[in-house]
């Protein structure tokens, strides 16, 4: 082809064969014994425009994480979901709102965060404008934007609408109720800016990067607009209207493993800023995970992802027929400016050169001379540089080792809270080779220790953090690692301590929900040569990030189990206040009796008859009523209380014999007879006693109910015990008029119900209870008779 009559210069056609030849077209070949990685990126703009940004990104992880070839895979919202469910991607690449949304539904977890780059800025946030044309008088704050049209790029788009939106709700506006017209447009969010400008719309909303970049484009004026909400935050040098966000994550799925997602995240951070990835990427490289709870916040506050029903909304993917052409076509062109800009460079060099080799001729001798100087102390200047990079490739392997070791405590699913903080602790005072580790809380006036790790002699007695004075300064500062290698020469103190003092100190503050919880502190009796090194601090955030997420996780975990509990209770009462008539009957019977008797007794001794045996027979007599009414009370406070949530070794039999006494009253006044089929030898279970007493009671009312209009003689109960296998299954089967074929499906949602008075709670809070102990519930209709209640719970349950 260099031969054709063209006449193509020599440079370019040695890179034609050069590019024909790569690696990239022989991969085939090589790519037997490589695992293939998938990466799921979302693609907002079609799956062209996602493959050329993030291409480059893809084949730097393959070159830098060897065995591995990494692949795009672009999709959209509702695909991006069902890839991640069935594990088809390995990695996922997409913007923060999608990412919490996953992370929610599928435990995702991120392992980088994007730095972007505009103007020569790198930055790790982002926010967005709210703007109105200058000269619409009528428009000066968000308040004045009620009863005008507005336009958005999406109602999924988190920097072209849910950003905005947050603000605005903060305003009391509803923008799908308050504005006149609410448009979505799509991408390119160019079209927004535009139409405010010409005044097809009163508002819009786009990222603020977009505007500043068609302003420079010279498209128009920034003064042509007018910035609504405009905000003010140090570092953050573009017109904002919001508040500001992480930027994209780079998160691996649940199942991938750790010892991948560690490589991919040290390449990731190892990335240059120039790299080719980046630039193809228009990013600035990767850094550590951010806090993404602010877009936790902003969607509670919206309700929407997590917090409600996912609303599956997807963009068409656009096919281009010519995709693989203009690849080509860029690709070459490409390689014809690098060409150029090399034949260049080159010529420039050459001048440059011979212009300094005459200078050079000039300056020889002086050039010698200092070159004789510098011989002598070359020598310890190598030993010097080598140190330096061998220290340095120590501390990159130590933190590596110490990273990989943090992702598997952090993901370990048989640790308890407590044991991963114990040895967050531990691996954290090994890596920093200090006397003590402490995490402190920063809550409440009594600030005691959480998790404290190290040496007996000096962690005994100690309470808090290890230096309260230096707290402030902590919090007061922009960066977020405090690093003292010498206390006796630091402005906040000494460190406060009960067995010997600390003479060097590290510390960081733990974030949960974007509030400082709580402090970790590591310190040592020593005085450190120096400070630490970049990626230790890194180390250090990582890890309190990693604290915080646990916390805040641990946190509502607490909160859903003591919402459960609480409802539960109140579940009970209700079931016991729809039973009151009965038991007050059942109640008046034995205290009637007991009063007659004690009124006879007290008779016969003021008529002066002592016939002993008689007083005794009353008296006996009085005392039976008295404890059957006692024990009809006892067991309905027992049932009604609380209830204690830690579980114990149960017998499903007795939990059945139980509630058939207490709802005797019940079954008696429906004229209901109970068959009892209990297996013997059934093993017991860990279960709370109490919540399985409200399931079993909540099954017979239900199937009293269900044969109130059922012929007495044929309103029966079957109560059946059996084990199978390492579980156990109770099971409650009525004669009603079985379950109806539009309820099979809601039978178990909340507030749903088939009776006129109900609340539609029972079912619901049996299945919540079910579930919590490991097990599964059934509602099925039972041949020959009516409906059939069962659950299924495991002989060994987790607590």
């Amino acid at each position: 082809m260099c031969k054709h009559a063209f006449r193509i210069p020599v440079p370019f056609c040695l890179l034609y064969g050069l590019l024909w030849c790569s690696p990239a077209l022989c991969a085939e070949s090589d790519s037997i014994s490589e695992e293939v990685i998938h990466i799921g990126v979302l693609s907002y703009r079609g799956e062209e425009r996602a493959i050329s940004r993030w291409g480059a990104t893809a084949d730097y992880l393959t070159q830098n994480i060897p065995g591995y070839r990494f692949e795009l895979s672009p999709l959209n919202l509702s695909d991006m979901a069902l890839a991640v469910a069935d594990d088809s991607v390995q990695f996922i690449l997409t913007n923060p709102g999608n990412y919490v949304e996953l992370e929610s539904r599928y435990g995702i977890s991120r392992i980088a965060t994007m730095q972007s780059r505009h103007s020569g800025q790198i930055g790790t946030r982002f926010g967005a404008v709210i703007i109105a044309k200058d000269g619409n008088t009528a428009i000066h704050t968000l308040e004045d934007l009620e009863d005008k049209s507005f336009m958005a790029i999406s109602p999924d788009a988190f920097g072209g609408f849910q950003m905005a939106w947050r603000e605005l709700a903060e305003h009391n506006i509803n923008p799908f109720k308050d504005f006149s017209s609410l448009v979505f447009t799509g991408f390119p969010q160019d079209q927004v800016a535009l139409a405010v400008y010409e005044g097809r719309v009163d508002a819009g909303t786009l990222r603020s990067e977009t505007l500043v970049r068609m302003v420079e484009a010279g498209r128009f004026k920034l003064s042509d607009f007018r910035i609504l909400n405009q905000q003010y935050i140090d570092g953050y040098n573009f017109p904002l209207s919001t508040r500001l966000y992480p930027e994209w994550p780079f998160a691996k799925n649940k199942n991938t493993s750790h010892e991948l997602a560690t490589k991919v995240t040290l390449a990731l951070l190892a990335m240059p800023a120039d790299h080719n990835a980046a630039v193809m990427s228009r990013t600035a490289g990767w850094t550590v995970p951010l806090d993404y709870s602010p877009v936790h916040e902003l969607m509670q506050k919206l309700q929407i992802g997590p917090y409600e029903v996912l609303r599956e909304t997807s963009l068409p993917a656009v096919a281009k027929k010519y995709a693989i052409w203009i690849l080509t076509a860029a690709a070459i062109v490409i390689l014809l400016v690098i060409l150029v800009a090399y034949i260049s460079n080159t010529n420039r060099r050459l001048r440059e050169t011979d212009r300094n080799l005459r200078d050079e001729i000039a300056e020889r001798k002086q050039s010698e001379a200092k070159l004789a100087e510098y011989k002598d102390t070359l020598e310890q200047r190598v030993i010097e540089r080598t140190n330096e990079i061998e220290q340095a490739n120590k501390s990159l392997q130590q933190s590596q080792i110490t990273l990989h070791k943090l992702v598997d405590i952090t993901s370990a699913p048989r640790l308890s809270h407590d044991e991963k903080l114990t040895k967050l602790l531990e691996t954290g005072r090994e890596y920093y080779q200090t006397a003590v580790a402490n995490l402190a809380s920063l809550s409440g006036c009594d600030r005691k220790s959480c998790t404290i790790a190290g040496q007996e002699n000096l962690i005994a007695g100690l309470q808090g953090p290890l230096n309260k004075s230096c707290i402030p300064k902590l919090l007061g500062q922009a960066d977020t690692t405090l690093d003292i290698p010498d206390l006796n020469t630091a402005d906040c103190g000494q460190v406060e301590s009960v067995r010997a003092p600390f003479n060097s100190y590290l510390a960081t503050a733990v974030f949960v929900k974007g509030t400082p919880h709580c402090i970790l502190e590591f310190a040592d009796t020593k005085v450190r040569g120096g400070f630490y090194t970049r990626w230790d601090h890194n180390i250090l955030e990582v890890m309190a990030q990693w604290i915080g997420s646990e916390i805040e996780k641990q946190e509502a975990i607490e909160e859903k189990q003591r919402h459960q509990s609480e409802l539960a209770r109140v579940g009970r009462m209700s079931a016991m206040g729809e039973m009151a008539a009965g038991l007050a009957h059942e109640l008046n019977q034995p205290l009637t009796g007991a009063i007659n008797y004690s009124s006879g007794c007290l008779r016969r001794l003021k008529q002066g008859d002592f016939d002993k045996e008689k007083l005794i027979q009353g008296l006996e007599r009085t005392v039976e009523g008295a404890t059957l009414a006692a024990d009809i009370i006892r067991h309905l406070r027992e049932f009604v209380q609380k209830g204690d949530a830690q579980r114990k070794l149960t017998s499903l039999n007795e939990v059945v014999l139980n509630i058939v006494d207490l709802a005797a009253v019940e079954i008696k006044r429906y004229q209901v007879s109970v068959c009892l089929n209990l297996s013997d030898n059934l093993p017991k279970i860990a279960a709370n006693t109490v919540q399985l007493e409200q399931i079993m009671l909540n099954f017979i009312r239900n199937g009293l109910d269900a044969m109130e209009n059922v012929e007495p003689a044929r309103r029966k109960l079957i109560i059946s015990t059996q084990t199978g296998g390492d579980k156990v299954k109770l099971s409650v089967t009525d004669y009603g008029h079985g379950i109806l074929p539009e309820a099979e499906s809601k039978l178990f949602d909340a507030f749903y119900t088939t009776k006129s008075e109900g609340m539609g709670m029972g079912l619901s809070i049996s299945r919540s209870i079910i579930e919590a102990h490991n097990g599964v519930i059934h509602a099925e209709n039972s041949i020959g008779a009516g409906a059939c209640f069962s659950f299924e719970l495991p002989v060994k349950s987790e607590n």
